[in-house]
């Protein structure tokens, strides 16, 4: 069967929108409070969202007990309160998403320390759990030195957010190009 190319029109808006992510992934290099704000934002908005989720699961569940559902709604309150506090407090916001980047590198620093040890990797070729155990020491270099550094964590961010975006971008000009 033959391919089918997309309109013309399409793969123009897919070319220019991929160019305007570039752009905008070479912005946040240059500007790297941009990144950190929109992650803040993000945080602050999943921690509102998942509070209220908890508070309305709380009030719709018949089958929790009155006990659960008590803690369920100061859980969700207290989660709803930390969203809001992260998005109008830049400090408190920050130092939230440091803790939690710096956290997430931790656990998959050791996770990947223990897959390679002897119990967990069991089985798999030593290569792989040589490259693993490789791997986990540096994420958890990199862990120690973000909670030591947390000016690191906010650069290395800044760069995952340009990263993505740069990847986007070009994602969008190869698949407009390609029709």
């Amino acid at each position: 069967m033959a391919e089918r190319k997309r309109p013309i029109w399409l793969r123009l808006v897919q070319i220019v929108a991929g160019i305007i992510v570039l752009l905008l992934a070479a912005y946040v290099i240059f500007n790297p409070s941009l990144a950190i704000n929109l992650l803040r934002i993000l945080l602050g908005i999943a921690l509102i969202v998942l509070g209220l989720a908890l508070i309305v699961r709380s009030v719709a569940v018949k089958a929790t007990s009155m006990g659960g559902k008590i803690v369920e709604v100061i859980l969700g309150i207290i989660i709803l309160a930390l969203g809001v506090a992260a998005i109008v407090y830049t400090n408190f916001g920050t130092a939230a998403l440091i803790t939690l980047f710096a956290v997430g590198l931790l656990l998959n620093a050791i996770g990947s320390i223990a897959y390679s040890g002897y119990e967990v990797g069991v089985g798999l070729p030593p290569w792989l759990r040589g490259t693993s155990l490789v791997l986990g020491v540096i994420a958890l270099i990199i862990a120690i030195a973000v909670i030591v550094f947390p000016g690191l964590a906010l650069a290395l961010l800044t760069l995952l957010v340009a990263l993505a975006l740069f990847l986007l971008g070009l994602e969008l000009i190869v698949s407009g190009a390609a029709g």
